[in-house]
């Protein structure tokens, strides 16, 4: 047992051993900001307040997930109250001993659903065996976390403002648990990696975190952002049967504080079922907040602007994708993938209209491009699986890697390609496909109860790569620095080198120029006019 105390009171954790034998401490289910609930629901998180006594944080309450639709059974789980963390760390302080690197999960979702605080879910194992802490944490999902009525009780991004709130607890708390405060790497995959962005672009985390590894998401995913929030908030009255005005912020707020948390779960997951049928998304998202003067916003413009401007916390980052994320869209949209393949249409899948003339020579050249280098053993979907897999993600990772190494920043970035038993998506969805789909690659990261087993001794050496290569990058901002037979370079205009993590890590330049080309085209054209 291991006892802490931290600013709210003294907690007491447990003691475990990973797979390789390898002890470590653990305290979980620890609040880090004031429950949610009551007045509390749709505000920004206030801070934890204190206990008498020595709490328990050996257990986790699994209720304490955050509020959301479970999506194979379609009924709600979770609680409001859910504002939790587990931290992880090898060894306790010691006089004169010399603090951990910290690493800081936020997990994925959609922005939806998911958590941070089930361990056979995110077992911390092979990031604890090199030696650094890990804290992993609940944020606010779906309609409690990014509901926006532009009013201040309702502002939005109430679930990015957690995370943010989360990095205020580490900053104040972690020290107690061996961490270094002054040495915290935020790294996330998929919705957790597109937060980890928007906090690279918010000032309100300016000094919370020292490097940052994004896995699979940008704020650049259309998928990331909602630039019609009334929209959907006019959906969800819908299906909830609200007789009130839409025009009335004040009425809406009320009347969805006093509803049932039932009834507001259900509908809103209704809504989000059927929120668009052209791409994937999931509709309460992040978007841009109005500011009310307070410096309470996350985010007041549009993420593509900020980035050419200039304007985000400067850190080291690693930036990356899985090689083959549109089996995701695959699975979950398969008529957008067909819309591609068969009628060749590339240009009506975005959240914004391709305008016009341009509209028609931007699918020539999608079509030109995607259509290259075809081989007779492709998958048969492989122009749309392709296509979705730059769309929904690799256009937005990369492109706003490259503007940020342009601003100066140490940038790296990689693509997962490596296909093994442990392969998350593949194996949720029954898959066997060639490389890696979206999520692949978490496994590979943490212990997951349901997949881990399966891998063998190649998989085993891949994730000790990949776990060596973060956790270096959370030593030392340079991810090959030890144990690692690659030199991965940072990447340049001059030298656009990128790390191909496989059975053998390797090092690749000109990652696919004339897709990327496109996309960048409409980026510059139409993100900044939306």
């Amino acid at each position: 047992m291991g006892v802490v105390s931290i600013n709210q009171g003294k907690l007491r954790g447990g003691e475990a051993i990973s797979d390789n034998g390898v002890p470590y401490y653990e305290f979980l289910g620890i609040p880090y900001a004031k429950p949610p609930i009551g007045n509390l629901r749709f505000k920004n998180p206030q801070p934890p307040e204190p206990w008498d006594g020595e709490r328990d944080a050996t257990a986790i309450n699994e209720e304490n997930i955050c509020s959301q639709i479970d999506l194979m059974k379609g009924i709600p789980l979770g609680s409001e109250d859910c504002l939790y963390l587990n931290v992880y760390t090898p060894k306790l302080p010691e006089t004169n001993t010399k603090p951990l690197p910290v690493m800081v999960f936020i997990h994925g979702g959609g922005f939806i659903h998911g958590n941070g605080i089930i361990k056979k879910d995110l077992g911390p194992d092979y990031l604890i065996e090199n030696d650094v802490v890990v804290v992993t944490f609940n944020y606010r999902l779906g309609v409690l976390g990014f509901l926006s009525l532009d009013i201040p009780e309702a502002s939005g991004n109430m679930g990015l403002k957690d995370q943010v709130q989360a990095l205020k607890w580490v900053q104040n708390n972690i020290n107690k648990f061996g961490g270094d405060p002054e040495n915290v790497t935020l790294f996330g995959l998929s919705a957790g990696s597109a937060s980890v962005d928007y906090l690279l672009l918010s000032p309100l985390a300016k000094g919370l975190f020292h490097r940052a590894i994004l896995q699979s998401g940008s704020s650049l995913n259309h998928w990331a952002i909602n630039y019609e929030p009334k929209k959907i908030v006019d959906q969800l009255l819908e299906k909830m049967e609200y007789s009130g005005s839409t025009r009335d912020e004040r009425a809406i707020y009320e009347y969805l504080m006093e509803s049932p948390i039932s009834k507001l779960l259900e509908a809103s997951f209704k809504v989000i079922a059927n929120f668009t049928n052209n791409r994937i998304s999931f509709g309460f998202v992040p978007t841009i907040e109005k500011d009310f003067g307070d410096n309470e916003a996350l985010i007041t413009d549009k993420p593509y602007k900020l980035l050419k401007e200039g304007r985000f916390n400067y850190v080291p980052v690693i930036k990356g994708v899985c090689n083959k994320e549109g089996y995701l869209s695959s699975a979950l949209k398969p008529n957008v993938v067909l819309d591609v393949i068969e009628n060749k249409n590339f240009v009506d899948h975005w959240a914004y209209e391709l305008k016009g003339s341009n509209k028609n020579k931007l699918n020539s050249e999608f079509l030109e491009a995607y259509s290259e280098n075809q081989q007779p053993d492709d998958e048969g979907d492989k122009i749309g699986v392709d296509f979705f897999t730059d769309f929904d993600f690799t256009s937005g990772v990369w492109l706003s890697g490259q503007i940020m190494a342009r601003k100066g920043v140490p940038v790296y970035l990689y693509e997962f390609c490596y296909k093994g038993k442990m392969n998350f998506l593949q194996h949720y969805f029954g898959m066997q496909r060639k490389g890696a789909a979206h999520g692949d690659d978490w496994c590979y990261i943490f212990k997951h109860a349901d997949v881990s087993h399966f891998g063998d001794a190649k998989d085993k050496e891949v994730r000790a790569n990949v776990c060596k290569i973060w956790t270096n990058f959370a030593k030392t901002s340079n991810p090959t620095s030890e144990g690692i037979s690659v030199e991965w370079p940072e990447y340049k205009e001059d030298l656009p080198a990128y790390l191909c993590i496989d059975e053998k890590i390797t090092i690749k330049t000109d990652y696919k120029p004339k897709k990327m080309a496109i996309f960048k085209e409409i980026y510059e054209t139409y993100e900044n006019n939306v």
